[in-house]
């Protein structure tokens, strides 16, 4: 309900309202008449009145009165009318005196009027509203499923992206050569780096190829497994040193890094152990050189 209307009602209730800078209306329940004298400040019974029909604290009662009052005194101090419903209109005149001309009675009853809803701050009102707890549990309950489902999210992409970075090995075995044939040391030929000083300078990495035999004798072969970048390949390679495998690294140029096994065997044979070799590490790519 609008304040000019639930003034109207106090009005009628009451016998006088009292508006601070406006003035003072009274009435006999027939006829209303006008003040030009008001209260200094707002009567705590109108304030109530307000409160209690509103359902609004008493801070915001009182705010609503105050930004009334001051609105229409504006129009008024312009030269516009108020006109008040069931009370009449008043208008400023050139004395600075407002001017008041009677309205129609209301005879709505004030029991018409009311809000169905009781106020928040009658004492008189149920204090719990069963409807309104349940509706507030539903609510919560949906915030917290979406809030779980959200982190249940967040971690599965997070999962999913540490095992693209890197990728589990598939645990299948392999063919001859067996594992241990694998821990082979390098013939004479080849020239390898200890690993320490891989990680001290670039240039103390071998880049002297491994010789191979002859096309029909058994011989040395480099089964590269991968290559990488330095970073990958020194991860790569640590995770493999751990597994006990016998790896070897080398690069040309301190840019790609290739991550080998240099183990023996006859052309014919190089195939299968490269398949094998593709197969159990989980590589893309097996290249023989």
């Amino acid at each position: 309900m609008k304040v000019d209307n639930l003034l109207t009602q106090f009005l009628y209730q009451h016998k006088r309202l009292s508006l601070p800078g406006i003035g003072t209306f009274t009435t006999d329940g027939g006829s209303v008449q006008f003040d030009n004298n008001s209260d200094k400040e707002l009567s705590q019974d109108l304030v109530n009145y307000i409160k209690t029909h509103t359902g609004k604290m008493q801070s915001l009662a009182i705010s609503d009165l105050e930004s009334f009052i001051m609105l229409n005194k504006q129009f008024l101090n312009i030269g516009k009318a108020l006109y008040m419903e069931g009370i009449g209109t008043l208008v400023k005149t050139k004395e600075g005196n407002f001017e008041f001309t009677p309205g129609g009675v209301v005879t709505e009853r004030l029991e018409d009027l009311r809000p169905t809803q009781p106020s928040a701050f009658d004492e008189t009102a149920p204090r719990y509203d069963q409807q309104n707890v349940a509706s507030r549990l539903i609510v919560i309950l949906l915030v917290v499923l979406t809030i779980g489902l959200v982190g249940w999210g967040a971690w599965y992409l997070f999962k999913q992206n540490s095992e693209t970075n890197l990728p589990e090995q598939t645990a299948v075995p392999i063919s001859e050569p067996v594992q241990d044939s694998l821990k082979i040391i390098p013939d004479s030929n080849t020239i390898m780096n200890p690993v320490d000083s891989l990680r001290n300078s670039d240039t103390s990495i071998s880049r002297r190829p491994v010789t191979l035999a002859g096309s029909g004798e058994t011989g040395s072969w480099k089964f590269i497994i991968e290559e990488a970048t330095r970073g990958r390949a020194l991860r790569r390679f640590d995770q493999l040193k751990t597994m006990g495998k016998s790896i070897l690294m080398e690069t040309s140029d301190s840019v790609t890094y290739k991550l080998y096994f240099s183990l023996p065997a006859s052309p014919s044979d190089t195939a299968r152990i490269r398949d094998s070799l593709k197969l159990f590490y989980n590589s893309k790519k097996v290249i023989v050189e």
